[in-house]
């Protein structure tokens, strides 16, 4: 048993000394684009907190009208909210979320699921340092008012949303290039059997 389990974690080790990283793309590219969503995001909030009306009675201020408002709010909880009452709850969710996003990241040598999950990332830090400086919540803006559901939200919740697009549509070319290049296994194994 102590062999098996002494081997087990020399194949772990193995495993993670030789495998490609994409460290090159990763810096190149990903670092990049978290280092510029971060910033655009926390601009943005900044310019909400000053610029716009703190009285949740107060008018939307039209931007495009009929699909994007503006309207500020605080958000202490998630989504369209949710658990708000819940504080706790919510940080700790968010941290945990941020921090699966980033262990993914670091590990995967998808260069499309790499640039999801640092927009994940970015999304979920901007709301953090937001949730820092505002007493747990974040600062919401944007009053989606194109068709239900209705919701205020700001640049780092799009930032999540769109990497998860990125990260779904990852998977999905994935799970097409295993099943092509299998066909193509079992065609070139038929060739060789048959000819």
């Amino acid at each position: 048993m102590r062999e098996r389990t002494k081997q087990f974690w020399n194949d772990v080790h193995e495993h993670f000394k030789n495998r490609n990283y994409n460290w090159k793309f990763k810096l190149q590219v990903c670092l990049p684009i978290f280092i510029g969503l971060l910033i655009l995001d926390i601009i943005t909030k900044q310019l909400a907190f000053h610029l716009l009306s703190h009285d949740i009675n107060a008018p939307q201020v039209k931007f495009l009208d009929g699909f994007i408002n503006f309207q500020f709010v605080i958000n202490t909880g998630i989504a369209f909210g949710a658990n708000a009452d819940n504080l706790v709850g919510t940080i700790i969710g968010a941290v945990l979320i941020t921090a699966l996003a980033f262990t993914i990241f670091l590990y995967i040598n998808s260069k499309t699921a790499a640039v999801g999950l640092i927009m994940i990332t970015c999304g979920g830090i901007g709301n953090l340092i937001d949730r820092m400086w505002n007493h747990g919540g974040v600062i919401d803006f944007l009053a989606w008012v194109l068709f239900p559901p209705y919701s205020i939200f700001n640049l780092a919740d799009t930032w999540v949303t769109f990497g998860i697009v990125v990260l779904v549509l990852a998977i999905i070319i994935e799970i097409v290039r295993f099943y092509r290049e299998r066909a193509r296994s079992n065609r070139e194994e038929s060739i060789i059997n048959n000819g």
